[in-house]
C-alpha cells in the first residue's frame, strides 16, 4: 500500500477524498488524524465486508477487537474512543446477538408503520414550506432539512417538540467528534426519555420499546444504546442526504427538468443523489478476527476497517460514468443505507422524507435557485458525514 490518504475534519473538498480513495484500491491505507488504519472504498469489497455476519469483520469492543488500541500502540481521543467501545447499539453487535437486538427494531420500521408516517411528514413539510413565501433568501437546510427531519424523530421518538433543539444539537456535537461532554448529555437525555415513557407509555417508538417484554426485551444498556443510535442515525443521515438532494438538483437543472417534466420519477430520482451523493462520507469501524485478503490487498487479523461510503459510491467498476449525476439511472444496490444484517433499519423513513420534501419543494417554487456563495459551500466539520453547511437559495426565483 502506499502513502496514506490524509481524512480529517477540515478536509474542505469530501468529493475529492472519495475520488481519492476509490481510486488508490480496494483497500487503502490512510491517516485518520494522526491514527495509521484501513479504509474499505470500492463496492465489491464494501460489500463483502457488510455482508460478514461477525466470522471475519466484526464490530465493536475496539478495545478488544483492535490490536494496535489492544496493545497500547496508539493513543485515541477520548470522544473517538467512547464512539469506538462504549456505545452499546445493535451497530456494536455481531451475529446473533445482533439480529436478537435488531429484532424489537425492526417491526418499528416496517414499510406499512413507515408509510403511517406520511400524514405527518406531508404536514410539517407544508408548514416548512410555507413560511418560505415571498423571502428573497434562505438557507434551505437551515429552515427546512433540518427542522423536518428532526421533526419526524422527535414524533417517531415520542419526545416532546421544546426537546428537538436539543435533540438535533447532539448528533451535530457527536458527528464532530469535538466535544467530549456529547455522551453524558446525550445519555442523560435518553434516561428522561425512558423513564417517562415507563411512568406513561404512549404511542410510540420509545414506549413499545421500553415496554417489551419476552424476547423483545432489550437490557437497560441496550435500551440505552439503541435510542443513542436512532438519535444520531435518524437525524443527521437523512437530513444531510436533503441538503445534498436539493443542491444537487438545483446545480444540475437538466437532472431536475427531468424529474419535474414527468420523465423521471421523484422515488427514482431520490435513489441517485443517495448514490452520489450520499450523506455518510466514511463511517467506523469493523475489525478483522483474522488474517484475510480483501480486493487481492492481505489484511492482518485485528486491523480497524473504515467503511468508506462515499468511495463506493464512486466506483467505476460499478456504476457507468460514476461520477455523472443522473437521475435517470439505475440505482439498486447502492451502499448508502448499507448491505446485509446492518442494512439501515431507517431505509423507508429517509426515503419517504426525502421523495415528500423534494416533490413539494419543486412544485411549490419552481423558479427555486441556488444563490451564488452556495456554489462552493464548505462541508460540516466532521469526518465521517458529507453535505454542507447551508443550502442557500432564491425562493423566489
Amino acid at each position: 500500500m502506499e502513502t496514506a490518504i490524509r481524512i480529517d475534519a477540515d478536509d474542505l473538498d469530501r468529493d475529492a477524498t472519495a475520488r481519492a480513495l476509490n481510486a488508490a484500491g480496494p483497500v487503502v491505507r490512510v491517516d485518520l488524524e494522526g491514527l495509521s488504519v484501513l479504509a474499505v472504498t470500492r463496492d465489491r469489497e464494501l460489500r463483502t465486508v457488510l455482508a460478514d455476519r461477525g466470522e471475519t469483520y466484526v464490530r465493536g469492543r475496539a478495545d478488544e477487537n483492535w490490536r494496535a488500541l489492544r496493545d497500547g500502540e496508539v493513543e485515541v481521543s477520548d470522544s473517538l474512543l467512547t464512539l469506538l467501545t462504549g456505545v452499546q447499539s445493535l451497530l456494536a453487535k455481531n451475529g446473533a446477538d445482533h439480529s436478537r437486538s435488531r429484532r424489537p427494531l425492526q417491526t418499528h420500521f416496517t414499510r406499512r408503520r413507515v408509510e403511517a408516517l406520511r400524514p405527518r411528514v406531508e404536514e410539517l413539510t407544508d408548514e416548512l414550506l410555507s413560511a418560505l413565501e415571498g423571502r428573497d433568501r434562505v438557507d434551505v437546510k437551515a429552515e427546512v432539512t433540518w427542522p423536518l427531519t428532526v421533526g419526524v424523530l422527535v414524533g417517531l421518538l415520542g419526545v416532546d417538540d421544546e426537546d428537538a433543539p436539543l435533540l438535533g444539537g447532539i448528533a451535530r456535537r457527536l458527528f464532530e467528534l469535538s466535544d467530549g461532554d456529547v455522551y453524558a448529555d446525550a445519555y442523560a437525555f435518553i434516561a428522561r426519555l425512558i423513564a417517562r415513557k415507563r411512568a406513561a407509555p404512549g404511542d410510540d417508538l420509545t414506549s413499545a420499546l421500553v415496554t417489551a417484554h419476552g424476547e423483545d426485551r432489550l437490557s437497560d444498556e441496550e435500551l440505552s444504546g439503541n435510542l443513542f443510535l436512532l438519535i444520531i442515525a435518524g437525524f443527521e443521515t437523512t437530513m444531510g442526504a436533503a441538503a445534498n438532494a436539493v443542491r444537487a438538483l438545483l446545480a444540475h437543472p437538466d437532472q431536475l427538468a427531468r424529474v419535474t417534466g414527468g420523465t423521471v420519477g421523484w422515488s427514482q430520482a431520490v435513489e441517485e443523489v443517495l448514490r452520489r451523493y450520499t450523506s455518510v462520507s466514511v463511517l467506523p469501524a469493523v475489525y478483522t478476527t483474522r488474517e484475510t485478503e480483501l480486493g487481492g490487498v492481505t489484511v492482518p487479523a485485528g486491523e480497524m476497517l473504515l467503511l468508506a461510503y462515499a468511495a463506493a459510491g464512486l466506483d467505476q467498476r460499478t456504476w457507468d460514468e460514476a461520477e455523472a449525476f443522473d437521475v435517470g439511472r439505475e440505482t439498486r444496490g447502492h451502499l448508502a443505507f448499507g448491505h446485509g444484517p446492518h442494512l439501515c433499519l431507517g431505509a423507508p423513513l429517509a426515503r419517504l422524507e426525502l421523495e415528500v420534501l423534494l416533490r413539494r419543494l419543486f412544485e411549490r417554487f419552481p423558479d427555486l435557485a441556488l444563490d451564488e456563495p452556495s456554489a462552493a459551500a464548505a462541508p460540516v466539520r466532521s469526518w465521517m458525514m458529507h453535505h454542507p453547511r447551508h443550502v442557500w437559495v432564491r425562493p423566489r426565483g
